[in-house]
């Protein structure tokens, strides 16, 4: 991504995502407090009708009835009244705790979401990114992974379900292969001749896959028979060396190291259609539709997720790259994404911060007054 626009999504999303976290944060913290005032408030109720039964107890042994009788009236009503006292303290408590967790589920909600907006973008260098489909009950689950300069990794669900090509079983038909492969050889009756056998690769269904940096692995199979086709790359389309594993319930080869087979292999319309199956997986990576894991150190829920630390991170690898924007920015030098910042934007996404960090990273983006 242009470092411009890696930097409109961090004063953006990210900023948000660090706004709504903190705000989330900071409803908590109130929460603690009412938990707190309630603690106190009981505790103070029950030092003070405790005092209240002492004297109610001086009451009950007057030797006047009269009086005897009163102490022991008001003992039940103290009893009462503490009751519903106690009652009355937890409840508006409880009222108030109830806003307070309603409110910081939103504001966790919205910082998720704005996390999620922001690598939906892939804003940061990726240095490996992995997209996997696998077939399950005739519905393809597709997911990337992606690990990023700074030790970010997230992975995202995929909407196969849109996709033109795998919103149901795919086989490399539907981009126009007709591929076969050899995987035996038999002996004509009247003829010491082999002949090869075939089993036509484009009348498999993928049941799962693999692409990372260009390399393939993909699996079919062939309903009914049990037939299973593994499709390996080694580098990008047209480059690299190709794989063909079969496996059946009688035998099992690797074509591609069996020099007999081997001779029988449309090598170039393998890594043909091999490219084309890494070109629509990769465009399938475009259409991410929810965050699925994010980690800066080490594992952790997504509930979990410290935006602060995140956007520490973002600026240790992007600062240099997003100050020499700002400067751009700066001098009317800009261009493509760069015409849609000016420094006043930025300044006020600033404000979104506050505090320490908001000066931390004006200076880092070259803001020396701020």
């Amino acid at each position: 991504m242009e470092a411009a626009a890696s930097l409109k999504q961090t004063v953006t999303h990210l900023f948000d995502a660090v706004k709504f976290s903190d705000h989330a944060n900071e409803l908590e913290e109130s929460a603690r407090s009412v938990e707190g005032e309630l603690e106190a408030a009981l505790t103070k109720l029950e030092a003070q009708t405790e005092d209240l039964y002492n004297m109610l107890a001086v009451m009950k042994t007057e030797r006047e009835p009269i009086l005897k009788e009163l102490g022991q009236q008001l003992d039940g009503f103290l009893g009462t009244a503490k009751e519903q006292a106690k009652n009355k303290l937890q409840r508006n408590a409880s009222k108030r705790l109830d806003d307070f967790r309603r409110a910081i589920a939103s504001e966790k909600d919205k910082a998720l979401k704005s996390l999620e907006a922001y690598f939906a973008s892939d804003p940061i260098p990726v240095i490996e990114s992995v997209i996997q489909v696998r077939l399950t009950e005739g519905i393809y689950e597709a997911r990337s992974r992606y690990e990023c300069e700074g030790g970010v990794k997230y992975d995202f669900r995929l909407a196969a379900q849109n996709s033109k090509n795998f919103h149901q079983p795919f086989s490399l038909s539907q981009l126009g292969h007709e591929l076969r492969v050899p995987v035996r050889f038999s002996r004509a009756l009247l003829s010491k001749t082999r002949t090869p056998g075939f089993e036509r690769l484009d009348q498999y269904t993928l049941s799962d896959a693999e692409v990372s940096g260009g390399r393939l692995r993909a699996n079919f199979e062939k309903p009914g028979n049990g037939g299973k086709l593994k499709l390996l790359t080694s580098g990008i389309q047209g480059d690299g060396f190709i794989g063909l594993e079969y496996t059946d319930h009688i035998q099992s080869v690797n074509v591609m190291n069996d020099p007999a087979l081997v001779a029988f292999v449309d090598i170039e319309a393998m890594k043909k259609a091999a490219g084309e199956l890494v070109s629509e997986l990769s465009d399938l990576s475009k259409s991410k539709v929810a965050l699925l894991r994010l980690s800066v150190n080490g594992e952790q829920p997504l509930t979990d997720v410290n935006p602060r630390e995140i956007l520490d991170k973002v600026m240790g690898v992007m600062g240099s790259t997003y100050k020499a924007s700002v400067r751009k920015v700066a001098t009317g030098a800009t261009g493509g994404a760069s015409a849609e910042l000016d420094l006043d934007f930025i300044k006020s996404r600033l404000k979104v911060l506050g505090g320490e960090m908001s000066r931390s990273i004006s200076q880092t983006l070259g803001f020396t007054g701020a």
